[in-house]
């Protein structure tokens, strides 16, 4: 949780970033631009049911499902609330680019040959399919549609947020206008591609993000004249930046924020609904055995774009030896616009924008299915026609995107802040019901519908409110929220709120077990 800032919001600033005039980037945009937009349509030419709109029919193998995987947990985050985050605090941000690695192989290790199981014996699509399976519950499949829904406005607006500083620093536009107009783009490429394109997008992307990610780090440690220099800069403007905690909160509050990103990215992997129901897809169970390491190792060079050009632009900045006419939410896309070849550039910039598309529509494709599949069943209205059920997915997407661009406009946040909101809602709905859900068998529907409630409420109290009272200027709400919260507002409300649902759902479903066991074609989910 973090202070509010009470300023109007004032979404038509043009910010710090470059005009783009190089015709090299420009190409690279149009080029990417035009291939993802190909492959959208590729996509559609492929969907004929729900099952391929949402999963891609099981077909995708081993490195695809990996790369996805990584670009989906990445995307407009790395790119623009990883630099923000390392340039604002240092070194704290390092705990979640050492953490999510972790939280691939934990992912893979306590879900991923379930899950894929699972879509198997009982041909589940979406999350809710999956907890109302286990749980033979509507309750619990209508909670994990409506924390689905939530989450991905959320999730949706940060890469949203991002997607107006690519667009402006790719075509040179005012950022309004990359909200807008990437928001459009976005809902067209993904009404018609589904997870096929998806997928496919997310693979090139990645690739593309991996190489790139080498030549920037390289560049920035250069640019800072070597990370000894960088060092010294830093040290001599404020020691916290380098030291191994960081500078979000002085002393003791810094180690304890360390910790509970810590806990928060790595044991929060595994409830992000847009990572794990990527294991529905896999082609058949052996592909799945390599997909962590290819994940991690991928993740963790992709980081390497943070790390540098935040500490590199920080310690410049300290040095006097450039101008700080950006704000930290463009240190991403003015290091790569303004110190890196143009070659580079285009090929960041440009991968960067099929990132956030590609991840945007895994975000919107799970939001839609909750909202025309898995809601809907949970109230006993289910809808019975393939067809139809497909082009009400398809419709429910605008929504989606309207509500996320409204967050964007309106909420005063960090895009690195408004990431790590939209996990740990995630991480604290999911993680109790799925990970202890298929691996204990002693936990029970009460455990799995408290936790969901305790989950969301939390975050909503926590999170939700002070961005209201940002918004809106009520610095009484921020007070009401504050004087409920024992840690200091540094201390992210998110790991907190991962740590409660999950105790919370541990008791519920001890005091709530009636001997009954799983269905028996269930069973094998449980076998060592």
């Amino acid at each position: 949780m973090s202070d509010p800032v009470t300023v109007p919001p004032v979404p038509l600033q043009e910010g710090g970033i470059p005009v783009a005039d190089d015709p090299v980037i420009l190409g690279f945009g149009a080029v990417y631009l035009l291939i993802v937009v190909m492959i959208g349509i590729w996509g559609y030419r492929q969907t004929q049911t729900t099952s391929d709109f949402l999963i891609t029919g099981k077909s995708i193998g081993t490195w695809v499902l990996a790369m996805t995987a990584f670009s989906v947990i990445q995307s407009g985050f790395g790119f623009v609330g990883g630099p923000e985050l390392v340039y604002a605090f240092g070194t704290t941000p390092l705990w979640i680019f050492f953490s999510a690695p972790i939280g691939f192989l934990l992912t893979w290790v306590v879900l991923a040959k379930r899950l894929r199981l699972l879509a198997d014996i009982r041909n589940v699509l979406t999350l809710a399919d999956a907890t109302y399976v286990r749980y033979e519950s509507e309750a619990v499949r209508g909670l994990t549609g409506i924390a689905v829904v939530l989450g991905v406005i959320a999730y949706l607006a940060v890469n949203l947020a991002a997607l107006q500083f690519v667009m402006r620093a790719i075509f040179g536009i005012p950022i309004i206008w990359g909200l807008f107009g990437g928001a459009t783009i976005l809902l067209v490429y993904s009404v018609i591609g589904g997870m096929i394109a998806g997928v496919w997008t997310d693979f090139i992307q990645a690739i593309t993000m991996i190489v790139g990610a080498v030549f920037v780090f390289f560049y920035a440690v250069s640019f800072g004249g070597g990370m000894g220099t960088i060092s010294q800069n830093l040290a001599s403007a404020d020691p916290a930046l380098i030291s191994p905690f960081g500078a979000l909160g002085a002393g003791s509050t810094a180690v304890l924020v360390a910790i509970t990103w810590w806990i928060l990215f790595s044991v929060g992997s595994a409830g992000q609904p847009h990572l794990i129901t990527k294991f529905y897809m896999s082609r058949n169970m052996e592909i799945l055995k390599w997909g962590a390491p290819i994940a991690a190792i991928s993740y963790a060079v992709s980081s390497l774009i943070a790390f540098s050009a935040g500490l590199s632009m920080r310690a410049m900045v300290e040095a006097g030896e450039i101008e700080e006419t950006f704000s930290a939410s463009e240190v991403g896309p003015v290091f790569v616009l303004e110190y890196t070849p143009s070659v580079i550039a285009g090929l960041i910039l440009a991968a960067l924008l099929a990132a956030i598309m590609s991840t945007s529509d895994s975000f919107l494709n799970i939001g839609a299915a909750a909202i025309s599949r898995d809601i809907p069943r949970a109230l006993g209205r289910p809808i019975t026609d393939d067809h139809t059920e497909l082009r009400v997915t398809q419709a429910a997407l605008a929504t989606l995107t309207a509500l996320s661009t409204i967050v964007v406009l309106y909420s005063e946040a960090l895009v690195g802040i408004l990431g790590a909101i939209s996990w740990g809602f995630f991480a604290a709905s999911f993680v109790p019901v799925v990970v202890f859900g298929m691996n204990w068998k002693g936990a029970t529907k009460w455990g799995a519908i408290v936790s969901l409630i305790v989950g969301m409420g939390f975050n909503i109290f926590y999170n939700v409110l002070p961005e209201i009272a940002a918004v809106t200027g009520t610095d009484w709400l921020n007070e009401l929220v504050l004087a409920f919260y024992p840690y200091p507002p540094e201390v992210p409300a998110e790991a907190i709120g991962l740590l409660v649902a999950m105790i919370v759902f541990i008791v519920v479903s001890l005091l709530t077990q009636s001997g009954k066991d799983v269905p028996a074609d269930l069973r094998v989910l449980f076998e060592r």
